[in-house]
């Protein structure tokens, strides 16, 4: 019976082991188990391929053990300290990745990430959204704190009827088939772009790429910026 979620853990070698050093090395702090286990499987897909190699926190979930994940501020902070135990490792770059949800530390996370040069990938209103644009038909409009449409969308797709909290390799493959990609990426642009905040489009407009940085991150009603990562492993450009 196969079994399901994350394998136990990333079969990577560490950072400046070996001919691998001269590799873009992505250290990146989950919030949850959706988030680790698509990582999980982009990094063992795409980073031979695309020169880059991802190491996620925790690095290794056992059989059995529960994955709780961080919350905005303690994973801003987790991401700090891989930042401080590697320095003088070339080519890393440190993400914290977390989503809406209900969590009331998103401003301090933020502010945390900018004085100490993290980077963040922000989910409004939670990870399944960057999961379903690569199914969508367009960008959905605003969702008002309405946490179930798009879970509950993204189950009516036939690949991922089965989909709970685990991206399974199943899961992965059917992202990774055709345009798909390409599409949610597509699909994720249009969302920034459009932003309520009304901060964003000028700066589209300008060739800058994600949010502006005075676009007030809770206003971002729906959004995703998983595509940022996509785009700085080379797996999307």
């Amino acid at each position: 019976m196969r079994k399901r979620g994350v394998p136990g853990g990333d079969s990577a070698p560490r950072p400046g082991a070996g001919d691998r050093r001269k590799n873009k090395v992505v250290f990146i702090v989950c919030e949850g188990q959706t988030e680790r286990s698509y990582f999980h499987f982009l990094n063992h897909r795409y980073g031979a391929v695309h020169n880059f190699q991802i190491q996620l926190t925790p690095r290794k979930v056992t059989e059995g053990q529960q994955f709780n994940g961080y919350k905005p501020v303690p994973a801003v902070r987790e991401a700090i300290r891989f930042k401080k135990n590697t320095a003088g490792i070339k080519n890393t770059e440190f993400w914290a990745v977390f989503d809406r949800d209900e969590n009331d530390d998103i401003y301090e996370a933020y502010r945390l990430a900018r004085q100490n040069g993290i980077n963040i990938a922000f989910s409004h209103p939670h990870f399944e959204l960057w999961l379903w644009l690569h199914f969508a038909s367009g960008s959905p409009g605003r969702l008002g704190g309405d946490r179930t449409l798009i879970p509950a969308k993204l189950r009516r797709v036939k690949e991922f009827e089965d989909f709970e909290k685990f991206v399974e390799p199943h899961h992965f493959d059917e992202l990774s088939r055709g345009d798909r990609q390409a599409k949610a990426v597509k699909l994720a642009r249009r969302l920034v772009s459009g932003c309520p905040s009304g901060r964003c489009a000028p700066a589209s407009e300008l060739g800058l790429n994600g949010h502006a940085a005075n676009c007030d991150v809770l206003l971002r009603d729906p959004s995703t910026d998983v595509y940022l990562l996509l785009e700085v492993l080379g797996v999307f450009s």
